[in-house]
């Protein structure tokens, strides 16, 4: 497999050092049980550091600046782990920790509109990753070049599209629809394409580790799939919201 053919551009990096020489030998290398383990890892992170987070912002201490400074210092912390997968074992748990603040403040705010919201989102989220690494396991699906172009092209234009959208925001409009039923449609198609991502994911970590790059690897490729499950959540999240409106 092609490792450019992910719209994840952490996964992406792996590619530009495919090429080099694994002198550590095999025991220095990536796998996927100490991947596995580094994604749970950083998930349970994640997952502790949103419940206070979230409760804290519950208990009416819900912080624009907190929000909005947690995904920029997680948006920087990305960053610099993707073009410098080396520092993946020490910005990994870091982007864990503010991506969890982050999540938090933003689930706490949905909770108090929408009470159970979060736990919803939660276990749909779970069960999204679940079943799309059944499917990839079992290769009921199978990420062909046809496959992983579409993924990559449709999350780029999804990009775009929150892009645009963020801008017509500043001058007080907006692109999309915020509810109704083409909002929820809108929603869907997201989700849809932000559980194929996970597909493109496990393939590009298995390839990784087939190619035997460095240890610091398992942190990376964990890093790359909590970008991805994240991403997942909070789409999930805003899904849920329009259904209740």
């Amino acid at each position: 497999m092609n490792l450019t053919q992910t719209s994840n551009p952490a996964v992406a990096v792996a590619t530009r050092q495919a090429g080099s020489f694994n002198f550590g030998g095999t025991e220095a290398a990536a796998t996927i049980s100490g991947s596995t383990t580094k994604s749970l890892v950083y998930i349970l992170i994640t997952l502790v550091v949103g419940y206070f987070s979230m409760a804290y912002a519950l208990n009416g201490y819900i912080s624009n600046g907190a929000l909005i400074g947690s995904c920029l210092v997680a948006f920087i912390v990305a960053l610099v782990t993707i073009f410098k997968p080396q520092f993946a074992p020490v910005t990994g748990p870091i982007y864990a920790v503010t991506e969890g603040v982050a999540l938090g403040m933003l689930s706490g705010i949905f909770e108090y509109q929408y009470p159970g919201i979060v736990v919803t989102a939660v276990m749909s989220t779970f069960v999204v990753v679940m079943v799309m690494l059944v499917l990839w396991k079992f290769k009921l699906i199978v990420p062909t070049q046809r496959f992983r172009s579409i993924v990559v092209g449709a999350t780029a234009a999804i990009c775009v599209l929150y892009l645009l959208n963020f801008i017509f925001m500043l001058f007080g409009s907006a692109l999309l629809p915020s509810s109704g039923p083409l909002s929820i449609a809108i929603s869907l198609v997201v989700c849809l394409i932000a559980a194929l991502n996970l597909v493109l994911d496990f393939e590009a970590i298995q390839s990784a580790v087939d190619q035997g790059l460095p240890k610091y690897f398992e942190a990376f490729n964990a890093f790359s799939l909590l970008v991805t499950i994240c991403w997942l959540y909070i789409e999930i999240l805003k899904l849920l919201a329009k259904r209740e409106d």
